[in-house]
């Protein structure tokens, strides 16, 4: 289903979602959609930039769907508690625990309160399959969390075109040797006819439209040296296109990106809908 905000999700806090220039441009570096593309880590493995406007966007998004973005099964309780510490100790924040002892569902939202990062917990069951058992997800474009919550990651990546044939068992040996020590990213990339954080429900594209938005994740991930979870992030970045046109080969990338793109992965990005806005788009920039 290719994703759209409807009154529901129309998360429309008081700032700038724009970025004035992209952040990253992860089509120019690979053009494949299904890839897994990671790399080390250089530098902080969440944005840890103070701001108001991202607790207001989860705060607001969270009081509107409830478990749909935020939600702890009782056996990633322990692991979302841990995840949550590290956060409050790389924000330089104090966790304020309940009770001595007791488990804190809440832990992680707290948490997530502290960055612009999305916050998601993958722990291995009694087979060694990874599954989603805790996330604060409120700037989703293409999922929903009530949908994968408790899914191992073949059914949390099965709408995906190819990519469990292609790459499914790479990543269940990453899961699986992930070392503690170890951080690692990757990026990925898409086009949108909104700006909007959040999105659940199919696009109603106006073909007359000439607006088109780039949007790029860091998603980084590691393993949580206690419980043995792996905590994966994800940090939206949301350009308006034009952006890209004094960056010398960004366009060129992009176009060639989209016009190689598989049929069915084409579908799955929505790309196909978006096909008579990006004409639009480039007759309007001369791009």
């Amino acid at each position: 289903m290719i994703p759209q905000d409807d009154p529901m999700t129309q998360s429309r806090p008081s700032f700038a979602r724009i970025e004035q220039a992209p952040a990253f441009l992860p089509h120019c570096n690979d053009s494949r959609i299904v890839a897994m593309g990671l790399a080390p880590m250089q530098g902080s493995w969440v944005d840890t930039t103070s701001s108001d406007v991202w607790r207001a966007h989860k705060t607001s998004v969270r009081k509107q769907l409830g478990r749909r973005v935020y939600a702890v099964l009782d056996e990633g309780v322990a692991a979302a508690e841990e995840f949550a510490g590290l956060i409050f100790d790389l924000a330089g924040e104090q966790s304020s625990v309940q009770t001595p002892g007791a488990s804190d569902a809440e832990a992680l939202w707290r948490a997530s309160l502290e960055v612009a990062d999305d916050l998601v917990v993958m722990q291995s069951d009694d087979q060694g399959k990874y599954r989603l058992v805790a996330a604060s997800l409120c700037s989703p474009t293409g999922w929903r969390l009530e949908e994968k919550l408790g899914a191992t990651m073949a059914e949390v990546h099965g709408p995906i075109p190819r990519l469990n044939e292609e790459i499914g068992d790479q990543i269940d040996r990453f899961f699986s040797r992930l070392p503690t020590d170890h951080f690692t990213h990757r990026f990925n990339w898409t086009l949108m006819p909104h700006p909007n954080l959040m999105s659940r429900n199919k696009w109603l594209v106006n073909p007359a439209s000439d607006q088109l938005w780039y949007r790029a994740e860091r998603q980084s991930l590691r393993r949580l040296p206690k419980s043995g979870a792996i905590a994966f992030t994800i940090r939206v970045h949301i350009c308006d296109l034009t952006s890209l046109l004094p960056i010398e080969g960004a366009l060129e990338s992009l176009w060639s990106a989209v016009e190689t793109v598989p049929d069915d992965l084409r579908r799955y990005k929505g790309l196909d809908i978006l096909s008579p806005v990006i004409a639009n788009w480039r007759r309007k920039n001369r791009a």
